[in-house]
């Protein structure tokens, strides 16, 4: 069964939404004989390709660690909203929402990774699309963008509530428009935090 990665990697210095510290990525300083090599990381959580819980918009004081393993992955459909600026909800997609917990948006603004255009031309998404995801009992909403709004991000405060996450910064979305049973898996670190960098990966 084939998989695709969905994750952009993580390096030094990579750019990063505007407003927050680029990440230190750099080897440790060790003595030439130690004879072996470490690396150290210092970085935001909602660097590269991550993922949102609901604390991040303070509903609620769970943080990522405290949720089941399983809820962060599930069967999968991709939505191609290429070429639009500003997205609206489609009469077509509501039963696509009652049926997959796993919705992602290919806008195909991860062509525009680490340039200037990237954080600050990406399209948005209308809130009523948001009001749908959550009504129709969708658990996971994935975009291939560093963001599906802009301020004051009431997308995030009306979706990221309950057991509902939010994966932003994927990649190669584009290559599963056509797939079937497609699987997605974004495990976060196990950190007592509000967000986690995520490998992932779809299985199809």
């Amino acid at each position: 069964m084939p998989y695709l990665d969905l994750s952009h990697s993580i390096m030094h210095n990579l750019p990063v939404f505007p407003g927050e510290m680029p990440p230190s990525l750099e080897p440790d300083n060790l003595p030439e004989d130690a004879g072996y090599i470490t690396f150290r990381l210092e970085t935001n959580l909602h660097t590269g390709t991550h993922i949102d819980a609901p604390y991040h918009v303070l509903s609620g004081r769970k943080t990522i660690d405290t949720y089941p393993v399983d809820i962060f992955s599930g069967k999968a459909v991709v939505l191609d909203v290429r070429g639009e600026e500003l997205i609206f909800m489609r009469e077509e997609w509501n039963p696509l929402f009652y049926s997959y917990p796993v919705i992602l948006f290919c806008t195909g603004h991860s062509s525009a990774w680490c340039t200037e255009k990237y954080y600050h031309d990406y399209p948005v998404f209308e809130d009523n699309i948001a009001i749908a995801l959550k009504e129709h009992g969708v658990r996971i909403a994935g975009f291939d963008s560093p963001s599906p709004d802009k301020a004051p991000y009431t997308f995030h405060s009306i979706f990221l509530t309950g057991e509902r996450f939010m994966i932003e910064n994927l990649t190669n979305l584009e290559m599963l428009l056509e797939k079937k049973d497609v699987d997605l898996m974004a495990f976060p670190l196990k950190l007592q935090a509000e967000a986690s960098l995520v490998r992932a990966v779809a299985r199809f």
